[in-house]
């Protein structure tokens, strides 16, 4: 279980569809897997559950995790949450997880201060900016996301 306040929300997308019940966890892994895979990206997927309380009342509510599979523990996840009112479909984008490597807990915008590749690096920084590219392959798969 993942609690509610480890969570860092990166951006809200919205989703208008005719029936509220058309997108799901199970059609949101369709489609970041198919699209992650036509573009090299390794991704794999975890169905959890994110607890949070207010008011000694406990919520629980199903979430999808996507996360590298060869560096589970050690890169930062992405957890997406479904909401729904009326005919909309709110599609919460979450960070969940810490980077030994990374300074920022904001993973797209540490990933986006990649340095020169032409300089030579120490294994270390190959490590970090084989970390950031990921994030930054996530963030454009993520882009390509139509509900």
């Amino acid at each position: 279980m993942i609690r509610s306040s480890e969570l860092r929300e990166i951006y809200p997308i919205y989703c208008y569809t005719p029936k509220g019940d058309t997108v799901t966890f199970a059609s949101l892994k369709k489609l970041i897997g198919t699209t992650a895979k036509v573009h090299g990206i390794p991704v794999a997927f975890e169905f959890n559950e994110i607890t949070s309380s207010k008011s000694n009342e406990i919520t629980v509510e199903d979430c999808l995790v996507v996360y590298h599979p060869k560096h589970r523990q050690d890169y930062i996840n992405i957890v997406f949450r479904i909401r729904r009112e009326a005919d909309i479909a709110y599609i919460s984008k979450n960070e969940y997880g810490i980077s030994p490597r990374m300074k920022s807990t904001n993973m797209f915008d540490e990933a986006s201060k990649l340095k020169n590749p032409i300089r030579k690096v120490i294994e270390d920084d190959k490590e970090l900016e084989a970390e950031k590219r990921y994030y930054l392959a996530l963030h454009a798969v993520f882009n390509f996301l139509k509900c």
